[in-house]
């Protein structure tokens, strides 16, 4: 949207430059591939993975905590990773799901943007709390969710936890 603003305040000024801009962007556009696409019902499997028709999903951009996972709060230890899974499927009960690919992970697991609707639901279990941004792969996509989480203390933000990548790490043995 910007390059169309662009090209529209510069055009007035420079028609050469608005030409020369115009096929820029029609280049961009050409050369941009569909991503690929997995839709139907899903299974969740956990916080941030979903399973469409035997295709594993890990939700792009975010971590949520680990089943085992728990968090404190009011001196007291909660199921966390649970409550995020419940989340989840209470999300994606009955609805079709649509997932755009981004990458594979290592695992070979698809990981993608996933709609239910027009709801994304990567930045809705992140809003909600139930999952936090997983900066070092996603960037900042979800930082606004992320913080309007943390502002109004939702899900593990009204908790004190371990992030899900460092509960990973410490408890690898068992998980």
């Amino acid at each position: 949207m910007a390059i169309v603003a662009a090209i529209l305040v510069i055009g007035d000024r420079s028609p050469q430059i608005r030409d020369a801009l115009e096929d820029q962007l029609r280049d961009i556009l050409r050369t941009e591939q569909p991503r690929e696409q997995v839709a139907g019902l899903a299974h969740v499997i956990d916080g941030d993975t979903l399973d469409i028709d035997g295709t594993r999903i890990r939700m792009f951009g975010i971590d949520a905590p680990e089943g085992q996972q728990t968090c404190r709060r009011n001196r007291s230890d909660w199921a966390c990773g649970e409550a995020s899974t419940d989340a989840l499927v209470e999300a994606v009960h009955r609805r079709e799901l649509r997932c755009e690919a981004r990458d594979t992970d290592r695992y070979g697991r698809v990981v993608a943007e996933c709609w239910t609707g027009k709801r994304n639901l990567n930045a809705w279990m992140v809003a909600q709390g139930y999952a936090v941004a997983y900066r070092q792969y996603g960037g900042d996509i979800y930082d606004a969710e992320e913080q309007a989480a943390k502002d109004v203390k939702r899900g593990v933000w009204s908790s004190r936890f371990e992030m899900p990548w460092d509960w990973r790490k410490r408890d690898r043995g068992t998980n």
